[in-house]
């Protein structure tokens, strides 16, 4: 497993534990239940999309359908997974095997804590997109793994009701030198409770449906949300 760093961490690669949310699964996601979600909530503008590209294994990098605010409406954009702050200039990808020239910071997860105020330092990297640019993304489940090196066992993590997971995110867009404008997004995590905290310290940020005006409002206060992890929405599953 990859390891990741405090949200925040820009320049800083302090390794803190195993990632959290650094795998999931799109794989019975399906327009329908996208739409459905957010068309009992406002307009949805997009047209619709007949192939999600659905993936059992969604990786750091891998582009993934995002839903986003654009005026009063909603709107799904195809984004990559690890955020690229808007200030960044270089390169996405590096410019040979081995070079050190592309983006290198591991921003597939974001820390909750700099936004509802029990940690003081809020970090540069996401300090404007959490003020302007909210989102969410969608998952069938996600994934964490226990156990040795070598014999670690891979566990799926769903909703007890069925219904698709939805992580609270958000994004940006910078221009880089290689592919032009990118928008890229992360997932905001939390402290694990429950049934959650014997898999891993931390977890994702899952809203429910009537939590998207709250969380997608910039000028609406969020804390409650981020600190709500309600695990008992959650079941566990040996993963194959």
């Amino acid at each position: 497993m990859p390891l990741t760093w405090p949200c925040g961490s820009a320049g800083q690669r302090r390794p803190r534990h195993s990632a959290v949310c650094g795998r999931f699964d799109t794989s019975h996601l399906t327009w329908a239940d996208v739409h459905e979600i957010l068309s009992s909530l406002r307009t949805v503008r997009t047209e619709p999309i007949n192939d999600m590209e659905p993936d059992d294994d969604v990786r750091p990098t891998d582009p993934q359908w995002v839903a986003r605010l654009e005026g009063d409406d909603f709107v799904l954009d195809r984004m990559r997974w690890g955020l690229i702050p808007r200030s960044y200039k270089g390169r996405v990808r590096p410019s040979a095997r081995g070079a050190k020239d592309g983006f290198q910071l591991t921003t597939f997860n974001c820390r909750s804590e700099p936004f509802t105020g029990e940690d003081p330092k809020t970090p540069w990297s996401y300090k404007f997109p959490f003020q302007e640019r909210r989102c969410v993304a969608f998952a069938s489940r996600w994934y964490e793994w226990t156990g040795p090196q070598g014999a670690r066992v891979k566990h799926a993590f769903v909703r007890a009701d069925g219904r698709p997971v939805i992580f609270a995110g958000i994004w940006d867009q910078a221009r880089t030198l290689d592919e032009g404008e990118v928008a890229s997004f992360t997932i905001m995590t939390g402290p694990s409770a429950g049934v959650l905290a014997e898999y891993h310290t931390r977890a994702p940020i899952v809203l429910e449906a009537e939590d998207l005006g709250t969380w997608l409002d910039p000028k609406v206060d969020a804390a409650p949300l981020l600190k709500a992890m309600r695990a008992d929405r959650f079941l566990v599953e040996v993963a194959a």
